[in-house]
């Protein structure tokens, strides 16, 4: 445990001499060293969980050739570092198919997307994106950069779009954009939009709002509500030892598409 808390004071000194620096000289940041310093700081809020959980609402509307279909699935998620989610289903209704064969296909496909080598892949950095600083927005009372990224490889764990990035702490707020390979051949297009919301050190995803068009027609938007988080940390981060959140998300585990 020394050992790992360590690590987090080297890291958050790092950080913080870096920072120093910037603001000392004067010089505007480029997109590469914003994003180098969102993963300085996401590493730090990795060391310093433990686990969370939530209580979640997956709802899908299908519109199209055949009709309309509606499905409503409610999901318990506990997460363990580093990097382990378990999924229980508390309540599910509406249609079969899209609760077995698209609301369940989802929650695999996190789980897989949460080990190590997924996770590092997809991060959002230099190493696997293009980044380009698009302008600064207000948003939710928050000054943030606003980047445009695109991925060097990729993969059904990549997205191209915009991000945007608190300036008060290096965190993602927000990501606009569409995955950069589609997850199945019945995909067309696909957007989405992922807001994420903070409590304390620490952020999650809070809500996700993704629209889809099928190649044999119709179309399916898919909302992901992420209640309220429970949240055990690991160790000390600004003070941080454990805390219930009121209504509130945590990111920071990784700059990933958020599942």
């Amino acid at each position: 445990m020394r050992g790992r808390a360590w690590v987090v004071v080297c890291a958050v000194a790092l950080a913080g001499a870096r920072a120093a620096s910037g603001q000392a000289s004067g010089q505007a940041l480029t997109a590469d060293e914003i994003v180098n310093r969102v993963v300085e700081h996401d590493a730090q809020r990795r060391m310093a969980l433990a686990e969370y959980a939530s209580e979640r609402t997956y709802r899908m509307e299908y519109k199209g050739p055949i009709g309309e279909r509606h499905a409503l699935m409610r999901v318990r998620m506990e997460f363990s570092a580093p990097d382990r989610k378990r999924f229980t289903v508390v309540s599910e209704s509406g249609s079969t198919i899209f609760c077995h064969q698209v609301l369940r296909k989802l929650m695999e496909g996190e789980q897989e997307g949460a080990l190590e080598a997924n996770r590092l892949r997809s991060m959002l950095s230099p190493e696997n994106y293009y980044l380009r600083l698009a302008g600064e927005e207000r948003l939710d009372g928050k000054d943030a950069w606003v980047l445009e990224v695109s991925p060097k490889d990729e993969n059904r764990f990549n997205y191209k779009g915009r991000v945007w990035v608190s300036k008060s702490d290096y965190a993602v707020m927000r990501i606009v954009g569409s995955p950069a390979k589609n997850p199945t051949w019945l995909m067309g297009s696909s957007n989405f939009d992922y807001r994420y919301r903070q409590s304390g050190d620490f952020w999650l995803p809070e809500h996700n709002d993704t629209v889809s068009h099928l190649r044999i027609g119709g179309e399916i938007r898919l909302t992901v509500d992420y209640g309220e988080y429970r949240i055990t940390a690991a160790g000390p981060m600004g003070g941080v030892t454990s805390a219930a959140n009121h209504g509130a998300g945590v990111k920071g585990l990784a700059v990933a598409l958020p599942q």
